[in-house]
């Protein structure tokens, strides 16, 4: 061995458990973490609240200069009134008894009293109630106006180009945005005022008032109206209805709607014709879009900017429209030339302290989470996609090198003295499984010098298993202690391990014959002497059990086959898995052993080594089969362990993110594993609300979108992991349900270790019951032979190193033992 291999003096007791545990990572007896982020949380939470409270003092005072407000009730009108007059505004009419037994009609709110024509009156015979079209001139004019209206935006794509048409063609327009709308594009807003058009409001998050409540409504009009004033400089008091059709019909049945806005003081506006600018999708031609009937009268047309995909139907028809209605003698002007009584409810304003906080208001709840959420949605496109794609092609770069590599260096004379071996396996009440593990490592065709079984205080069977296997095989050895935990345990293995090389199996897994071999031949060609570790490769042993266990056989599959695979080209392997993985004694000691700070000693001892500048690396034919949870309970109880252990591990080791000194280890691999705990912790609430509101406003389409490019791209690396890993292709039927499971397991996981971490409590080992359902073969083809001499027979008593323990005695580590230095 190496000089700076050698092993530093160990003493001959480990510190106090103790003391130990008082310095594991997180852990805060005192509780003062957690009460400071109760003061923390709180302190970030008050200016939500003073946005909400903000929110409903806006919602409960009306700007200056609003129209008045009717005081009529739904209950008094019905859901149905009939429709007079003519006009793309409507509002509601109070028919009340006149002179000489006639009727007229008010307007409710300004007192204003006007005469019913005799249709009209015929028409307030049966209802005491009328909805009136209004605003036109009475007859035809001698240049009729066509009145345009944009509904659905603004959009950052298609208004913009809507605006170009009419600049182009010099005619003038009113959008009607909502406030979401324009919370995300209030440059766009400012623009479309700027360029002289009218800014009408289409409320705030576009809810249909028929059943909303009228708080809710007040807030819907009064805040979008003043978050507009302070966005344009102008009253935003016309309002076009959501859900309202623009005909007879439709008005008729949104009378609730109407009444709901006209209470508030807004005038509604409708329209004469709306042009379906959606339509077939398969038709993206605007010329199959009717023009609209012109006879000489004033029209409204209703069209789109935003709001929906193939919109550019809408620039195309804007550019036919505008020439066919000019040169039928009409005129495209502002609203106010057409409709005058509206020049009040769309006049200069002096912006208030109000309005700005309301536009502060919607930008904060309506436009910043948006644009949030829109970075966190291709922030997870490059996780899954990109980091994806990255991985597989490391992958698959490295599996084509090491090929090769390999293939040339097994070649060569090994030369010198072969380094001995020890096997570790900590136990703890493993009775149902211990004994196969032994025979299984047993059967190894490469020599070992011991297996050392370290059994941790078990109550059940478990020393009586492995005194019946060392009966059997001479090389099997039993150290007891008390119950420590699985890092005191292999520290204790490591003490008085006599191999060079140590190699650890968890009690629970199962081994192929070549895999202490083809672990243990990197460290005999590694001339460097720096090699710290080999991770093996652990797979599922019961995937057959139920659709759980084969999820899990792909997650092994994905991760070490490719995720850990690509890591490896990097040098930059995180986790060299304790259940089945060689380690150079004196590298592991000269870090300090296996951590008792957190659950998760082998991600931790892998930095540690990294740290320090020890190299791993992973052997892809070092077969290992594990028996994984087979209930959700036993999954969520390990996954825990693992998440929060891992946490513990990064964050004992968070000094190495972003040194150049640590390779990509430092520069990429720990910052994106921290990106991807933080990040999600952050942000899984906001996805959460985002996909509802999705799937509200465009359907469970997109969710099926986003999901199908998600699930091709795991399929990808699914694909490419059984391809390396020569497994059989059934894997692949699990993919589809592979994000169903994964994405709730994570957040799950990441909340409740989060929330173990900030309250410092200690997280146990929560460890399971093993059922013994491995079923893998203990015979697997070795891709290259081992490298080191194979005896035809298992060494003898005899052939054991001087100074061994006989194998059937037991060491109680509760006494004093002679440790190897």
């Amino acid at each position: 061995m190496s000089a700076d291999c050698q092993p530093p003096t160990v003493p001959a007791e480990s510190p106090a458990r103790s003391d130990r545990a008082a310095a594991a990572v997180f852990l805060d007896p005192s509780g003062a973490r957690w009460h400071r982020v109760r003061r923390t949380v709180l302190l970030l939470l008050l200016p939500l609240l003073l946005l909400s409270l903000g929110s409903l003092a806006l919602a409960s005072t009306r700007p200056s200069g609003a129209l008045p407000r009717a005081a009529l009730s739904v209950a008094e009108t019905g859901r149905t009134l009939p429709v007079v007059g003519r006009g793309p505004l409507v509002r509601v009419l109070q028919v009340v008894p006149g002179a000489a037994g006639a009727k007229v009609a008010i307007v409710p709110g300004t007192g204003m009293v006007r005469l019913l024509n005799p249709d009209e009156q015929t028409a307030a015979a049966s209802s005491p109630y009328l909805l009136e079209r209004y605003g036109y001139a009475g007859g035809p004019r001698q240049h009729p106006a066509l009145l345009l209206t944009f509904d659905g935006g603004p959009d950052p794509k298609y208004t913009q180009r809507v605006l170009d048409v009419l600049r182009r063609h010099d005619v003038s327009a009113t959008f009607f945005v909502t406030g979401q709308a324009a919370a995300r594009e209030p440059d766009l807003v400012r623009q479309i005022s700027a360029s002289g058009h009218i800014v009408g409001n289409r409320t705030l998050t576009y809810v249909n008032f028929s059943n909303a409540p009228q708080p809710r409504v007040r807030q819907e009009l009064l805040v979008a109206d003043r978050a507009l004033r302070a966005l344009t400089g102008r009253r935003a008091g016309v309002v076009r209805l959501p859900y309202a059709a623009g005909d007879d019909a439709g008005l008729g049945v949104a009378v609730p709607a109407i009444l709901a806005a006209q209470r508030q003081g807004y005038a509604v506006m409708a329209y004469d014709a709306a042009v379906e600018d959606l339509g077939d999708p398969k038709q993206a031609d605007a010329r199959a879009l009717p023009l609209p009937r012109l006879s000489g009268n004033d029209v409204t047309v209703r069209l789109h900017d935003g709001g929906g995909k193939g919109r550019q139907r809408t620039v195309d028809y804007l550019d036919r429209l505008i020439p066919y209605a000019q040169s039928r003698g009409y005129v495209l002007p502002p609203l106010t030339q057409v409709l005058p009584t509206l020049t009040q409810a769309v006049a200069p304003v002096d912006v208030t302290l109000a309005d700005r906080f309301a536009a502060l208001w919607m930008m904060a709840l309506l436009g910043w989470p948006h644009a949030a959420v829109t970075s966190l949605f291709w922030f997870a496109v490059f996780a899954v996609v990109g980091v994806s794609s990255m991985t597989v092609c490391l992958a698959l770069w490295r599996s084509r090198k090491r090929r090769r590599l390999l293939s040339l260096l097994v070649t060569q004379a090994t030369g010198g003295q072969p380094l001995s071996v020890t096997v570790l396996i900590a136990a703890y009440n493993e009775e149902n499984v211990i004994a196969r593990t032994l025979e299984s490592l047993g059967a190894s065709r490469h020599p070992l010098t011991e297996l050392l079984v370290i059994d941790d205080g078990s109550s059940d069977d478990t020393a009586a298993r492995v005194r019946a296997v060392a009966a059997r095989d001479p090389r099997v050895r039993l150290l007891s202690q008390d119950n420590s935990g699985k890092s005191g345990a292999l520290n204790n293995g490591l003490r008085v391990a006599t191999g060079d090389l140590v190699v650890t199996v968890d009690a629970d897994t199962l081994v192929s014959p070549d895999s202490v071999g083809n672990l243990v031949r990197h460290f005999a060609l590694d001339t460097t002497g720096r090699l710290a570790a080999v991770a093996g490769v652990v797979r599922v042993g019961n995937r057959d059990l139920n659709l759980l266990t084969r999820w899990q056989s792909l997650e092994y599959l994905t991760q070490i086959s490719v995720e850990r695979a690509a890591h490896d080209a990097l040098g930059a392997i995180t986790i060299v898995p304790g259940a089945c993985a060689a380690w150079r004694r004196g590298a592991v000691m000269s870090v300090g052993g296996y951590s008792e700070d957190t659950l998760a000693e082998d991600c931790d001892l892998s930095l540690s080594l990294h740290r320090a500048g020890w190299r791993v690396t992973q052997d892809d034919e070092a077969l290992a089969f594990t028996e994984a949870p087979a209930t959700l309970d036993d999954l969520l109880k390990q996954r825990v362990r693992w998440t929060f252990g891992t946490l513990q591990a990064v964050t004992k080791h968070r000094n190495m993110l972003l040194k150049p000194r640590h390779g990509w280890l430092g520069m990429l691999v720990l910052p994106w594993y921290a990106a991807s705990l933080i990040v999600p912790l952050l942000t899984i609430p906001f996805v959460g609300v985002m996909g509802v509101v999705a799937v509200r406003t465009q359907g469970w389409g997109i969710v099926g979108v986003y999901f199908a490019a998600f699930t091709l791209a795991h399929l990808m690396v699914a694909a490419t992991g059984v391809r390396l890993a020569r497994e059989s292709w059934r894997h692949l039927l699990v993919v589809p349900v592979y994000r169903v499971v994964y994405e709730p397991l994570r957040a799950y996981l990441l909340y409740v270790s989060a929330y173990s971490a900030l309250r410092g409590v200690k997280v146990g080992w929560n460890k399971l019951a093993r059922a013994g359902t491995v079923r893998a073969p203990l015979t697997a083809p070795a891709e290259l032979p081992p490298v080191l001499p194979v005896p035809a027979q298992p060494p003898t008593p005899a052939a054991l190193p001087t100074g061994v323990a006989s194998p059937h005695r037991v060491i109680d580590l509760r006494d004093p033992v002679e440790v190897r230095p």
